[in-house]
């Protein structure tokens, strides 16, 4: 099983769109080493894209691994790109497996976009995207990275006086 340490997703301008870590180690300075891992990741999005100007494979596979991880891109059609951090083990890490939860992180930007509400990209240039706050993406990256979400609040619920049937 692929233990993910971090999802990010990255505007067309590389811009941090929606980034969180899902390492042991939480807290702005352990996620600063995340934030660190996708801004490094731009670089790698680059030299692939001028390589292979008009492929349609979205799948950019392994970017660069460190000593305790490993860093995975994915770029839509839109120059949208999604970053994933998986900790390195002695497991061998399939392309079928990654291919699989980049599609599923694709598929959730595509139901945060499709929200009329949802502040996207726009054409122009000169403004950035806002970065994703959707409690419903969120939640979705918690799943795909195998989190269980937190137990909903208990409700509590009024004492009801018995009724006596006649």
């Amino acid at each position: 099983s692929l233990r993910i340490l971090a999802i990010a997703v990255l505007g067309r301008h590389g811009n941090p769109l929606f980034l969180k870590s899902y390492a042991t180690r939480r807290g702005p300075e352990a996620d600063l080493k995340w934030h660190y891992a996708a801004h490094t990741s731009l670089d790698f999005f680059e030299e692939r894209e001028l390589a292979a100007a008009k492929t349609t494979e979205a799948y950019l596979g392994l970017l660069y691994a460190m000593e305790d991880y490993a860093v995975y891109g994915y770029q839509t059609n839109t120059r949208i790109k999604f970053v994933l951090v998986l900790a390195l083990a002695d497991a061998v890490v399939r392309d079928l497996d990654v291919k699989t939860i980049f599609r599923a992180i694709h598929n959730s930007y595509i139901g945060y976009i499709s929200n009329p509400f949802s502040s996207t990209e726009t054409d122009n240039p000169a403004t950035l995207a806002a970065p994703i706050r959707s409690r419903k993406f969120s939640s979705a990256m918690d799943r795909i990275a195998g989190e269980q979400p937190p137990p909903p609040p208990a409700q509590s619920v009024p004492d009801q006086p018995a009724v006596m049937a006649s």
